[in-house]
C-alpha cells in the first residue's frame, strides 16, 4: 500500500511537471492532458498533499486561459482555493485570488456588466491582504497584481484610483526584487496616465527617462516598443525635437510594433507557491 500511494504520488508530480514544460512551450492542451492526468493519479491517494493539488488545479486554470477558456479556468481556480492549505501558504493563495479577479475582469470585459468586476475588485482585495502579509516576499508577484488592478479601475473609468494605483507601482517597481518587465510596465503604466488622463506630458517625460535607461536592456524589444511609444508621445507634446528624434530612432531599431499591457495571470508553480 505504501509503494502503491508512493507511485501514484511520483506520477502526479511528473505529469504535472511533463504539463508545465509544455505549457511554458505554448502547447496548452497538450499540457492540460498531463495536467488532468496528475490529477487522476493524486486522487488514488488517500491523503494527497493540499498544496500539490492546489497547484495542479492553478496549471489547470493557466492552461484554460490561454486556450480562451474562462468558465474553465474559474472553476479550477475556485476548486484551488477549496483544497489548498488555509494557512502557511499566503502567497499561494494570494496568487490564487488574483488570478481569480483576473479572470473576473475578463469576463467583465465580454459580458460588459459590472457583476464580474465587482467580484474581481473582491478577490483582489484578498489577494493585497495576503500579499501585504509577508511583502517583500513575492514582492513581483505583488506587483503584477497592482498593475492587474489598474484594468479593473480603467474599465470603471475611475481616474482617482487609477492614479493611486499607478502611483503606487512606480513605488513598488523600485525594489530590487521586481523583475525588469513588470517594472517597465509599472513606468509605462504611470507614464501613460500622466500624460492622457493628467494631461502632464512633462511628468511622463521626466519619469521614463528618470527609469527606461536602467530597465530597457533587460526587456524585449515588444515591451521596450511599448514603453518608447509612451515616451514619444509626451516628447511630442512638450515639443522636445532632440528627444523625440532619438526616442523616434530607437523604435525603427527596434522593427517591432507597440503592444498593449495585458492583464497577466501569475504562476504559482514557478514561485515555490
Amino acid at each position: 500500500m505504501y509503494r502503491g500511494a508512493h507511485t501514484a504520488g511520483t506520477v502526479a508530480a511528473a505529469e504535472n511537471e511533463r504539463g508545465e514544460m509544455l505549457r511554458r512551450a505554448g502547447r496548452p492542451g497538450e499540457a492540460a492532458g498531463h495536467f488532468a492526468r496528475a490529477l487522476e493519479a493524486l486522487g488514488t491517494v488517500d491523503e494527497p498533499d493540499p498544496g500539490t493539488h492546489s497547484a495542479i488545479l492553478n496549471n489547470l486554470a493557466l492552461t484554460a486561459h490561454q486556450q480562451g477558456d474562462l468558465a474553465g479556468a474559474r472553476r479550477c481556480l475556485v476548486r484551488s482555493l477549496e483544497v489548498g492549505p488555509l494557512v502557511g501558504d499566503p502567497v499561494g493563495r494570494a496568487i490564487t485570488y488574483d488570478n481569480l479577479a483576473v479572470i473576473e475582469v475578463e469576463l467583465a470585459r465580454r459580458a460588459r456588466t459590472d457583476r464580474h468586476l465587482n467580484e474581481a475588485e473582491q478577490y483582489f482585495a484578498a489577494a493585497e491582504r495576503l500579499f501585504r502579509r509577508v511583502l517583500p516576499e513575492a514582492i513581483d508577484d505583488y506587483l503584477r497584481s497592482v498593475l492587474n488592478r489598474v484594468d479593473a479601475a480603467q474599465m470603471r473609468g475611475d481616474r482617482a484610483r487609477m492614479d493611486r494605483l499607478t502611483r503606487h507601482a512606480t513605488e513598488v517597481a523600485a525594489h530590487h526584487g521586481v523583475a525588469p518587465e513588470n517594472a517597465l510596465e509599472a513606468v509605462t503604466m504611470r507614464g501613460d496616465f500622466l500624460h492622457r488622463h493628467r494631461d502632464h506630458p512633462r511628468s511622463t517625460v521626466a519619469l521614463m527617462t528618470d527609469r527606461l535607461p536602467a530597465l530597457l536592456p533587460e526587456c524585449p524589444p515588444e515591451q521596450t516598443a511599448a514603453a518608447l511609444a509612451v515616451l514619444l508621445r509626451a516628447a511630442t507634446a512638450t515639443g522636445d525635437p532632440v528627444l523625440v528624434a532619438d526616442v523616434s530612432a530607437r523604435i525603427d531599431e527596434l522593427d517591432v510594433r507597440p503592444g498593449r499591457h495585458h492583464l497577466v495571470l501569475l504562476t504559482p508553480g514557478e514561485r515555490g507557491a
